[in-house]
């Protein structure tokens, strides 16, 4: 392999007395090297004078677990006494016990004295439990709002349940999703070529939208807006700092109320950015006009279903929006990136022949390049759909195949619908899951030896209908249960299920 440049690097040598935390994250270096928190969790701790921190990645995604040893200096991971795992997708969770057993550290917390481990990311927030028996803590929404009670923990080895902090070795107990207000606007990053995305910028946190399927929307309550001078102004610093384009981060940035100042200014100061799917309702020719001059090449947009379906997921764009939106984007010569979610309960045949309609309507407004991605639909905890069974993988691939063989695209991506009802039933599973997912990783998690754990009973959570209480019920969050089974009714109603 060859060697790895990076700049930005907090240069810290270890000294004995001195508090050693690792930070894992529970992938390969290209993936963990993309995410902000993992960004700013490494200058958070790394600025702290008597703790030392080094990172580790994963060396593979599949395979037998393998010691891990640090990125900086080679040193065994079961050297330190804290261990941070920022994780944000279920799958990922089999390369944490993977990266325990291959280390010889003990899995299970309770008869673990250290490392301490604690894990957080959206997927924690949203249902702690498929691995709470491997956490010392689980934080329970965002870092900022509990990062000075993890400090203290790391002096004083004191752990205890508060607000944003699951203790599982205490068994299921109430904790409150802890919520931060303050943006840090820090342009520190480590820079490096071997990235799959750029540089991230955060414009918002949560959505002001209530899209049934979508889980992030949910836990991520309330929808906070960042100060568009500090987005500028961290845009401006990072091109400056590191020449490297920076991408806009946040669930619908086209939502912030100062969006079309944003990319004025990014316009006027001849910034370099790159944005995520946009809602196809916000757009008008301004706005993909300025995308345009801001040298965007794809312009990205998420129908999701038929009109009917996206009605009653309550995404409430019509497709005259989004055509209205792919003839602007053909006006400026953009290529479009169009996201589709099948196998939605109570879809029919007549919205896929919608789908495939509506591709074709875009292509005849002269976009020259459709980008079609269609997934399936992976039901998640803390959603309106939490109770309903996702599709067995026949009709997913049956579906999948349907639009990619009749659809109007010159690209086309799609995600493995067996994959989609093992991330289903992780996320939607309690602390038993465990068990399927040492044995997984015992054996290595290639294709055999998943389809081997689906068969012994992990599929059977995701394919059937979930009654309360939930798994998940003690995590309480801006938006209660009695919120999500109106938004759940609402669905079945508008679906066609009642």
């Amino acid at each position: 392999m060859h060697e790895i440049v990076e700049k930005g690097l907090i240069n810290k040598k270890y000294r004995k007395s001195m508090i050693k935390v690792a930070l894992f994250y529970p992938s390969i270096y290209s993936v963990a090297m993309s995410s902000l928190i993992f960004h700013k969790i490494y200058f958070l701790i790394s600025e702290i004078e008597d703790i030392y921190l080094e990172r580790f990645f994963m060396p593979h995604l599949y395979g037998k677990p393998v010691p891990l040893r640090s990125f900086e200096n080679g040193m065994p991971l079961k050297n330190f006494d804290y261990i941070i795992i920022p994780v944000h997708y279920e799958l990922d969770y089999v390369n944490i016990i993977k990266a325990l057993i291959g280390s010889n550290i003990e899995i299970i917390s309770s008869k673990r004295n250290k490392p301490k481990i604690i894990i957080g990311g959206p997927t924690i927030t949203a249902n702690p439990e498929p691995i709470a028996d491997i956490a010392d803590i689980e934080i329970i929404g965002d870092l900022e709002a509990v990062w000075s009670k993890l400090v203290d923990i790391f002096y004083n080895e004191k752990i205890e349940p508060d607000r944003g902090l699951y203790v599982p070795s205490l068994g299921k107990h109430e904790v409150e999703v802890a919520y931060s207000n303050n943006f840090d606007s820090s342009t520190k990053r480590i820079l490096t070529k071997e990235t799959i995305f750029t540089l991230g910028v955060e414009v918002m946190r949560g959505c002001p939208f209530n899209c049934a399927f979508c889980m992030e929307s949910y836990i991520s309550k309330p929808t906070r807006f960042r100060k568009e001078e500090e987005i500028i102004n961290e845009i401006e610093e990072l091109n400056k700092k590191y020449n490297e384009k920076v991408s806009l981060i946040g669930l619908t940035i086209n939502s912030h109320p100062k969006f079309k100042y944003i990319l004025r200014e990014a316009k006027n100061k001849n910034l370099k950015i790159s944005l995520p799917s946009l809602r196809a309702e916000l757009l008008d020719d301004e706005t993909i006009g300025l995308l345009s001059d801001l040298g965007q090449l794809t312009l990205t947009i998420a129908p999701e279903n038929s009109e009917r379906v996206r009605y009653a997921l309550g995404k409430e764009i019509s497709d005259e929006e989004i055509i209205n939106a792919a003839k602007i984007a053909a006006k400026y010569n953009l290529n479009l990136k169009l996201y589709f979610i099948t196998s939605i309960p109570g879809e029919k045949e007549e919205d896929l022949k919608s789908i495939v309609n509506l591709t074709k309507l875009i292509k005849m407004v002269g976009i020259k390049k459709i980008h079609l991605s269609v997934n399936p639909l992976i039901i998640k905890p803390r959603t309106p759909l939490q109770w309903l069974p996702m599709e067995n993988e026949d009709k997913m691939d049956e579906k999948i195949n349907y639009i990619k063989k009749n659809s109007y695209y010159e690209d086309f991506t799609t995600y493995d619908p067996y994959l989609a009802i093992i991330q289903g039933s992780i996320a939607l599973s309690d602390r038993d899951v465990l068990k399927y997912l040492i044995e997984v990783s015992v054996n290595g998690n290639n294709k055999v030896n998943w389809r081997n754990i689906m068969k012994k009973g992990l599929s059977s959570i995701a394919l059937k209908e979930r009654n309360e209480p939930f798994p998940w019920g003690h995590i309480k969050g801006f938006i209660d249960n009695r919120f999500l089974r109106e938004r759940f009714l609402m669905f079945r109603k508008r679906i066609g299920l009642l």
